[in-house]
């Protein structure tokens, strides 16, 4: 080992630079770096006359300088108290450098800003500096007792001093490196680990979101790592990015104002309207964002639909924008800046952002479950005494697929269908309608009373969001409207309620739900009406389909529409999708047929990669037999239903159910008509009853008198209504129905 060299000090040819990182450098030539074994970066002793050893880094110095000269910063010659000129022996020290634990600062500021700022005596504030102050730092690097600085926060610039420094193994280094697990202290007092404020997601007010907010709770404990004392292991990395996701009106824009209010030092809004794609300039303003970010830590910055910044790459334009995004987000790295994200499709956006080290975590907001419904009403009610606890129950129950927006305009349309029940006249101006003074305004909860009636009423006016560009008026038809079929109406019935009213019991069984029911047999069997029936019955969603409707002779065009259909159901749940004639877009698979891919596409949409989960798929046809098979196999059309003529009780009950209706003479016998139309459809039966309704209208027209539907009418009717059922097409129904079973 070479021996130690003397050196006189001289001062550095530029000032040090603003983020002190060369504070505690010495420059020398390259041959005395040499001499002393020393490389730029090298730990090394300077040692005064009469005075003890201090760390320094060697560096190599720019330009010419004599051997015999050592050049160093202002900062380390107060540090260390010595003076320009003086004689110093360096040599060089063998290990490596210190990390700091603990680095305790001493506030300097001038006294006239602090007759302004005033003393750090909160200990939130003091807190938010103690915790801001660790940026300067890490920058600088390496820190010694007695360096001094500047930092500038919330407009405030304050002066500190380095007082104390303590590491795990302590030596004779008089220098020490700050780490990301170094901790900072402001005042001389015990150490006390206050830490920030607990940053916390408030769930005051917003219902239905439990679970997320539960979740994105224990995500930000990596930010209050320091109020809890735990110490992560050294390749734990913190959280850099969440993705919330779910359809329009489910609460995410809330969550992020939520999260955006958790307590944060500072919070940044990113919107695609201030970025321009044009030039560099949303490159530009995005860097900014961050770095100022990075400098307020504790921080989060929010971008709202996140897929308008940075969709998938399909133009120059976006790509750079998201190539911005990605590494602005790299340069956090370990920075306490939290980037929150919201999206309704999470595919929409750039792949890249993506990853386990950007948007790591994805929170996704679903439609909510009846229970959810019930905490957003709740949310909204607030301290209000109506709706009652009973209507809100009602609600929460009827509601499938309505979202917490769709709920919010509910409940303010129910509110005012139950002022306008309360009073009828208030569109007649000119009616004395008694006003409310100020007396009766403290009663207003009491005098606005809501009931179910008000509600049904609302929710014609307010549809899901997700059903409304799909909205269908379909018929009101109950049970009660269509005669027979009573074990098709509880098979159905069973279907439907038991995954939503009995869904620990099928747990309990292991016995999941039917995903599809496939109602076959002759026209005008009540196919259709026994499915509009079960959508009006369950109150849910219901999407109805032709399958011709679904055909284009565009390419890729039917798969797309089928694929969006099976989106609004997804996005509707629970709800019920019915296909009728579905023979016409699945009909058995040959080298010479069309529509195999819309096929397949229907195919994969039941039983895909994607579950299809509280999305029950009806399916009705004439022509069995057309079908490919693979549609009725376990887990897509696997319940498959036989829907023949109606028996003699059942015409029975089809004719009773007409006749209630109409004004028919006392000596009709409906036992007789039952009788006379074995083999007729229900379709057929009811043609025969308006057919002969026809009939006396016309002899009400030549007698010029009211006249009731009597027997000779039906005669009439027999006359011109044919069965078109013969024992020929029942036999073939029957004949399919043996070979499916097989």
């Amino acid at each position: 080992m070479a021996e130690a060299r003397v050196f006189t000090l001289r001062p550095l040819p530029k000032p040090h630079r603003s983020d002190l990182r060369d504070s505690f450098r010495i420059y020398l030539s390259a041959s005395s770096l040499a001499y002393l074994k020393l490389s730029p970066g090298s730990l090394c002793t300077l040692r005064s006359e009469g005075g003890i050893e201090k760390t320094a880094v060697a560096w190599n110095a720019v330009g010419d300088i004599k051997t015999t000269v050592v050049q160093a910063s202002s900062i380390l010659q107060e540090c260390y108290c010595i003076k320009l000129g003086e004689k110093l022996t360096i040599s060089k020290l063998d290990g490596s450098l210190n990390e700091t634990d603990r680095v305790q600062l001493e506030e300097c500021t001038h006294p006239d800003k602090l007759v302004i700022y005033g003393p750090l005596s909160d200990a939130t504030e003091l807190a938010h500096w103690e915790w801001a102050l660790e940026y300067p730092l890490s920058q600088c690097g390496i820190l010694s007792v007695g360096l001094g600085f500047e930092a500038e926060i919330k407009g405030q610039c304050r002066s500190f001093k380095v007082v104390e420094i303590s590491t795990s193994n302590p030596t004779d280094q008089t220098i020490s490196l700050f780490t990301k697990r170094s901790r900072v202290q402001i005042g001389t007092g015990p150490k006390e680990d206050k830490g920030f404020a607990t940053l916390k997601v408030v769930q005051d007010g917003l219902g239905g979101l439990t679970d997320q907010i539960i979740r994105l709770n224990h995500l930000l404990v990596d930010f209050n790592l320091r109020a809890h004392g735990a110490d992560m292991p050294r390749f734990y990395r913190l959280n850099r990015g969440i993705l919330i996701h779910g359809p329009k009106g489910t609460g995410k824009s809330s969550l992020l104002r939520r999260i955006e209010s958790a307590g944060w030092h500072r919070t940044f809004s990113i919107r695609s309207n201030i970025l321009s794609r044009n030039s560099g300039d949303g490159e530009a303003k995005l860097s900014k964002i961050f770095k100022d970010a990075s400098r307020a830590e504790p921080s989060v910055i929010i971008i709202d639909q996140i897929d308008s910044l940075a969709p998938k790459r399909s133009s120059p334009e976006a790509s750079s924008l998201a190539h911005a995004l990605c590494e602005s987000i790299d340069a956090l790295e370990d920075a306490k800046v939290l980037v929150v994200a919201a999206t309704r499709h999470p595919n929409d956006i750039d792949d890249s952002l993506r990853t386990p080290h950007r948007l790591s975590v994805e929170v996704e907001v679903s439609i909510p479950t009846a229970a959810s419904r019930k905490e957003i009403l709740c949310a909204i009610r607030d301290r209000s005494s109506e709706p009652s606890d009973s209507i809100i129950d009602f609600m929460a129950e009827k509601t499938h697929g309505y979202v917490g927006a769709d709920l919010f305009a509910l409940l303010q349309m129910t509110c005012r269908k139950a002022r306008d029940r309360l009073i009828p006249n208030i569109e007649s101006p000119s009616l004395d309608v008694p006003m409310v003074d100020e007396v009766s305004k403290e009663k207003n909860s009491a005098w606005l009373i809501v009931n179910e009636d008000d509600v049904i009423a609302a929710m014609q006016e307010v549809r899901p969001t997700a059903m409304r560009e799909v909205f269908l008026e379909t018929p009101k038809v109950r049970w009660m409207d269509i005669g027979g079929q009573h074990a098709l109406k509880k098979h159905l019935q069973k279907m439907v309620e038991r995954p939503l009213k009995f869904p620990e019991r099928m747990r309990r069984l292991n016995v999941k739900s039917r995903k599809g029911i496939l109602l076959y047999g002759p026209p005008g069997c009540s196919k259709t009406l026994v499915v509009k029936a079960l959508a009006t019955e369950a109150g849910l969603n219901f999407l109805a389909v032709k399958g011709a409707e679904i055909l284009s002779m565009y390419v890729g065009e039917s798969e797309r529409k089928l694929r969006e259909i099976f989106q609004k159901a997804r996005s509707a749940r629970p709800s019920i999708l019915f296909f009728d004639e579905i023979d016409a877009i699945a009909a058995k698979r040959t080298s010479s047929s069309g529509g195999v891919n819309v096929l397949t596409t229907l195919l994969n949409e039941m039983d895909g990669i994607e579950e299809l989960k509280n999305v029950l798929v009806v399916a009705a046809t004439n022509k069995p037999g057309t079908l490919d098979p693979a549609l009725m196999r376990p887990g897509r059309l696997d319940n498959i239903v036989y829907v023949g003529p109606p028996d003699y009780d059942s015409r029975r009950e089809i004719f009773s159910i007409w006749t209630s209706k109409s004004v028919v003479s006392s000596d009709l016998s409906i036992d007789d008509l039952a009788a006379r139309t074995e083999g007729y459809s229900g379709a057929e039966i009811i043609s025969l009853c308006e057919t002969a309704g026809e009939a006396a209208l016309d002899e009400e027209d030549e007698k010029n008198e009211p006249q009731e539907v009597m027997w000779h009418h039906f005669e009439i009717a027999f006359t011109r209504v044919k069965t078109q059922l013969t024992p020929d097409i029942i036999a073939e129904y029957e004949q399919w129905a043996e070979k499916s079973a097989l």
